[in-house]
């Protein structure tokens, strides 16, 4: 049951909300779990998060904020999704939850299915475009849109647009809530010198930055070959590489291969993003899909300059080299000139980076998009009373 409301819409039952995601890595979709956590209106909020598998490494940013957290740890064994779903119905009854959101694609099935048969409405979101999306999935999201699915939250208008296109789902059902940040995230207390100084960089180098996993979507590759060819070219610049994923071992072969040496720092998993922002000259994101990148949107509060490919929603946000610029995804050619262009244009760089701080701070702070996350919970709980 929903929250009843007493004079003035004084909330007398907090709603119990259940956050939904297979596991908590590092990433975009779970670090807007946490401001979620954060920012949902406490005397009308009680949250609870679940994984299906295995709890990840943000599951303890999780536990700190006191938000309880539960690990099924079913996901390992491959297969038995009844078995999930009995599973998550149980708990479901158990914590008499109110609501359901559930994040990327398993957690948006299995927590529809099970959310119908506790009796409780469902609100997924979809983080990313769709690429050569699969005929089952478009199939299946189709049918339990019409069934069981309160509200879809699309990240950027092109992931609403891919949403239209191939689930085929009602117009209606479908919010974009643009991803956000949380602006204290891109903040340091470091000067440049020292943030340069804690990594081992000198004054005279050009740093570019990428944050994001090492996998196949974000398109470190044709990054390493750019990092050659402006290289071969004389550019003193060295590549701050952020994050973890399966292809690690392959780029960190490419980059011995291109004889780039310490030019490409493999920085692992990182926290210190505010830090690592102040180190950087020029943050760069050569994306193959995507669709609206939280490490983007934290780098341009931070006030660096974003080269980044054509994919989801940058156009969007970076206009037509007004607030960063944009390019071709998969052309490493280009990638090099565009950032030996920066490089060189010192005024026009710095001036599309001023823009897209303030651009960000105004558009995309974590704050206002909470309360039209929770504007989409009111309206899908009184649909359902």
């Amino acid at each position: 049951m929903s929250a009843e409301r007493g004079e003035g819409g004084t909330a007398l039952n907090r709603l119990r909300a259940l956050h939904l995601f297979v596991s908590l890595p590092v990433g975009g979709a779970e670090n807007l779990l946490l401001s979620n956590l954060k920012l949902l209106d406490p005397a009308r909020y009680e949250s609870l998060v679940c994984t299906l598998g295995e709890k990840g490494e943000l599951a303890a940013q999780v536990e700190a904020l006191g938000v309880p957290l539960v690990e099924l740890g079913l996901m390992r064994r491959g297969g038995g999704k009844g078995e999930v779903v009995r599973v998550l119905v149980e708990l479901l009854r158990r914590e008499r939850i109110d609501l359901v959101h559930a994040h990327l694609y398993h957690a948006n099935h299995l927590g529809r299915l099970a959310a119908r048969r506790a009796g409780i409405p469902c609100v997924i979101s979809i983080h990313n475009t769709y690429t050569n999306p699969k005929w089952h999935r478009r199939l299946l999201n189709w049918w339990l849109a019409r069934r069981h699915t309160g509200a879809i939250i699309a990240g950027s208008e092109e992931i609403r647009r891919d949403i239209l296109r191939y689930d085929r789902v009602p117009a209606g059902l479908v919010e974009v809530i643009p991803n956000s940040v949380d602006l204290s995230r891109s903040e340091s207390g470091l000067s440049r010198e020292e943030a340069r100084a804690r990594l081992g960089l000198a004054a005279s180098n050009y740093v570019l930055g990428s944050i994001g996993r090492l996998e196949e979507q974000k398109g470190h590759r044709f990054l390493l070959d750019a990092m050659h060819k402006i290289r071969a070219d004389g550019l003193d610049v060295v590549l701050l590489l952020v994050g973890s994923g399966r292809e690690e071992a392959a780029l960190k072969d490419q980059a011995a291969r291109l004889g780039l040496g310490e030019n490409v720092r493999f920085l692992g998993t990182r926290g210190d993003l505010g830090d690592l922002f102040r180190a950087m000259d020029l943050f760069v994101m050569p994306s193959l899909w995507e669709g609206l990148s939280l490490a983007m949107l934290s780098a341009m509060a931070a006030g660096l300059t974003v080269v980044a490919t054509d994919v989801g929603g940058v156009p969007q946000v970076l206009g037509r080299d007004e607030r960063g610029f944009v390019l071709a995804p998969g052309d490493a050619d280009r990638l090099a000139e565009r950032i030996a262009w920066c490089h060189e244009h010192t005024e026009d760089t710095a001036r599309a980076g001023a823009a897209g701080a303030a651009h960000v701070r105004t558009h995309y702070s974590d704050t206002a998009m909470v309360k039209r996350l929770e504007a989409v919970y009111e309206r899908v709980l009184q649909a359902r009373d």
